[in-house]
């Protein structure tokens, strides 16, 4: 079978023309020999990478894999080092028997294989077809892992090692450096470059070094929650330590007090800026370094996965010319990187573009931005008075903590200025409160008010080993669902498998609810009403709840009705509770929309909340009772 048959599968599979093989096969020759046809064919986009692999896999007769989360055993790795395996684009999954199987791009490769039967001294090879960056991906990680296992047992020589800043050169300290090949040889120092491309291969954001009793925890968080990854032994922990403040800046010599550094830097083939941020506490130093690969900033509006009315809402507050757009939400649950997606939608070479952040995240071309620094008195109140002098069109400011910059980035979207920012909240109307709450003036948040969009990010199931799920009626009483709502949705769930690690979920999407500022909605807001009657008005003019919108999408089966619950807020402590069904129900309505049951019980004509027969006056918004 010669390397050009992968080419007449492709054809016998239909999944490419005649013609477009002769221009796959032409587009390889002026690319070079050592290109795969089936990379041409990706790369001239005739056909997906999963494509590719299905067709072959299905023309030959052969088993088709997903390796991105696989986990080969010991003995495979052992028998291809990883040189060999990045050479020809394999990766070695598991002996059976006198067989290794192995998973290729190209199992037409009959030169590739007997090189690799050669070097790990089995007699047969058994092939299996998988995507080039799944195997990319899956090579990374797990010979990453095994690196570090490798590493961490070899415990007698590394107490012997020699000093961490031993074999590196200050002068080598470049912007960007190469992780894995730059800053010396030692056993530590490879160490912490395997801990870092672990981290990169397995799309974690966060990698965690934690101090213990014992040494060193080592936690990655992937898709917002955190996985267990291993131990580093006490006699190691000093230099690890020392050596991730080293790769940030920071002064190594400084245990008692919390530094932050960051550095861009090259892991593997990748261009990452790594946040390094540093706790003492009982145990050492605990250590959190953040990874932020640099195409990440390129992230579209369309991919957030926000619903349509949702995208189509913000991109119209963002071509105002005025205005103050808000983003709330948790930390982490990627509002900067929804304004920075909104700002590439919308951006042209008319606005001057101007940010305040802490720190810059993402760096955007065409855009200045300014990372504040309190240690020098550059703080967000000041770098926001200097930033309107330089005549903006557009202000970012990263985050609204105090009154000083609440009061400034409201007042700047009223005197011509698009204003965007981010804020703690648990919704978009409770954004309001809040910036009651910082001393802001409400007739000049309802003058300047545009837009609030409350975000949380969910876990997806996994696509690979999805499979229908049936609701529970402790969740569906939780969420406000009836039986009947339960039997409506088409609820899936992932049994977990390697490519998720066996979690059942695999990438995350946003959940959402928007809150445009009507001018029904402006003058409840300069009447200082409360939020429940600000929720009430933005749900009469469309908005949907985070709630609501979270249980759409488990509907649809893309996420589970356990992440609705551990995402989005929950329902507030003075809910009306059904006496017929007990299903939770909105504290203004008189009668139960699930069983029809007459609700008990007086409500406010002011803010519709429920009160008792006895009371003179609401306790929430003020409105006086007419006794009766």
């Amino acid at each position: 079978m010669t390397r050009q048959r992968i080419g007449e599968h492709l054809v016998a599979a239909e999944v490419i023309t005649r013609e477009q093989l002769e221009e796959a096969l032409e587009a390889r020759r002026r690319h070079g020999q050592r290109e795969r046809l089936g990379e041409a064919v990706v790369r001239l986009g005739l056909a997906s990478e999963a494509d590719v692999a299905d067709a072959v896999a299905r023309q030959l007769r052969l088993e088709r894999v997903e390796v991105r989360g696989a986990t080969p055993t010991v003995e495979a790795l052992e028998r291809v080092p990883s040189y060999l395996a990045e050479r020809h684009d394999v990766l070695p999954l598991r002996l059976e028997g006198e067989a290794l199987v192995l998973a290729t791009s190209d199992p037409s490769d009959t030169s590739a294989l007997d090189d690799v039967r050669l070097v790990a001294g089995v007699r047969l090879v058994t092939p299996v077809v998988a995507t080039p960056s799944g195997l990319t991906a899956a090579r990374r990680r797990v010979y990453a892992v095994d690196a570090t296992q490798q590493l961490l047992g070899m415990q007698a020589r590394l107490a012997d090692a020699p000093a961490l800043g031993e074999g590196v050169d200050p002068a080598d300290d470049g912007a960007q450096p190469d992780l894995v090949t730059g800053f010396g040889h030692a056993p530590v120092v490879k160490l912490v470059d395997t801990l870092l491309t672990d981290a990169l291969a397995s799309r974690a954001s966060d990698l965690h070094v934690e101090p213990e009793a014992a040494g060193l925890r080592v936690r990655l968080r992937v898709d917002g929650l955190l996985r267990e990854r291993g131990r580093i032994p006490q006699h190691l922990s000093g230099q690890v330590l020392s050596r991730l403040k080293l790769v940030a800046g920071l002064d190594i010599t400084e245990r008692r007090l919390p530094q932050d550094g960051r550095i861009q830097a090259r892991v593997e083939d990748q261009l990452v800026d790594l946040r390094v941020a540093t706790m003492p506490t009982l145990w050492g130093e605990s250590i959190l370094v953040r990874l932020l690969p640099t195409g990440s900033a390129g992230l579209d509006v369309e991919d957030i996965g926000f619903p349509d009315a949702v995208r189509e809402r913000l991109l119209a507050g963002l071509r105002r010319p005025q205005g103050l757009v808000l983003l709330t939400g948790p930390t982490g649950s990627g509002k900067t990187t929804t304004l920075y997606a909104g700002l590439r939608a919308v951006m042209d070479h008319s606005r001057k573009v101007l940010t305040l952040e802490d720190p810059v995240e993402y760096v955007l071309p065409g855009i200045h931005q300014t990372q504040v620094d309190p240690g020098i008195g550059l703080t967000f109140e000041r770098g926001l008075r200097h930033l309107l002098r330089h005549d903006p069109d557009v202000v970012l400011v990263g985050e609204i903590r105090d009154r000083e910059t609440a009061r400034l980035a409201v007042e700047a979207s009223f005197t011509g200025h698009l204003v965007l920012a981010t804020i703690h909240t648990n919704d978009a109307p409770s954004a309001v409160t809040r910036l009651r709450n910082l001393g802001v003036d409400r007739y000049v948040i309802a003058a300047a008010l545009t837009l609030v969009i409350a975000q949380r990010l969910a876990r997806t199931v996994c696509e690979h080993c999805e499979e229908p799920a049936t609701a529970d009626p402790a969740q569906l009483q939780q969420l406000g669902l009836s039986a009947a709502d339960g039997e409506g949705l088409a609820l899936r769930r992932g049994r977990g498998c390697a490519v998720c690690e066996y979690t059942g979920a695999l990438g995350r999407t946003a959940i959402s609810e928007a809150m445009p500022v009507s001018p029904r909605l402006r003058d409840l807001i300069d009447e200082g009403a409360p939020e429940a009657a600000l929720s009430r008005m933005a749900r009469s003019e469309g908005m949907r709840t985070l709630r609501e919108d979270a249980i759409e999408r488990a509907r649809d089966g893309r996420i589970t009705l356990e992440e609705v619950l551990r995402v989005t807020p929950e329902t507030s402590a003075d809910a009306v509770h059904c006496p017929g069904c007990d299903a939770v129900v909105g504290d203004d309505l008189h009668v139960c929309p699930w069983c029809a049951t007459q609700l008990q019980g007086e409500h406010c004509p002011g803010c519709r909340r429920a009160v008792q027969a006895n009371w003179r006056a609401c306790p929430w918004c003020g409105e006086p009772r007419v006794q009766t």
